[in-house]
């Protein structure tokens, strides 16, 4: 009879790699293809930078932003989010809800989001020297609208992060990158500049 022993041998070691349990984890190859949506496996996770400006994921914006401004007919500003990748500007379509739409009027300002949609009356509008307009709310919080470029402006409201928007009609300007997740949740892409 043979005893084998339970003892380890500490001249070898081994190493092992973690590997993250999380289901929201996006591919680590995540790395933004430009291409035709046409061209691609819809069915199935992809990150792309949609240069047709036709595609299906257009169409949907367009759907939903003709809905909206029906009711927003009074507003000064509409205006949709975008986004700021390898110095270029660009729509992007999150995996989970839409792309960020903004609705300024002098008496409220709508925000239709990737997963709320948020009003708040405003109480002041007053056009500012130079590039920048400012409006405040009930609650005496800021919003201002500072132009970046002809096509491009800086959006800050409150105590949120700055956001770049641009004019609904620039929309077929912009190229827009796509993160087609097809019925799984993925990690929204966070490569962005600010």
């Amino acid at each position: 009879m043979s005893f084998f022993s339970c003892k380890n041998d500490t001249s070898t070691k081994v190493e092992t790699e973690v590997t993250s349990m999380d289901p929201y984890m996006a591919p680590p190859d995540s790395i933004p293809e430009r291409t035709s949506a046409a061209a691609l496996d819809l069915k199935k996770y992809q990150l792309f930078i949609d240069t047709t400006k036709t595609s299906v994921f257009y169409q949907q914006l367009d759907s939903v932003i003709t809905s909206e401004v029906r009711k927003h007919e009074n507003s000064i500003f509409k205006l949709v989010e975008i986004k700021k990748y390898n110095d270029q500007f660009l729509l992007y379509e999150p995996c989970d809800g839409t792309i960020p739409r903004y609705y300024i009027s002098k008496g409220a300002i709508d925000i239709y989001g990737q997963n709320e949609n948020i009003h708040f009356k405003l109480k002041d509008f007053m056009l500012s020297a130079g590039n920048q307009v400012l409006f405040k709310d009930e609650r005496d919080r800021s919003l201002s609208l500072k132009e970046v470029n002809e096509k491009v402006i800086r959006l800050k409201y409150g105590d949120s992060r700055a956001v770049y928007v641009t004019k609904i009609e620039n929309i077929p300007q912009f190229e827009m990158m796509v993160n087609n997740c097809f019925g799984q949740k993925i990690k929204e892409f966070d490569k962005f500049q600010e």
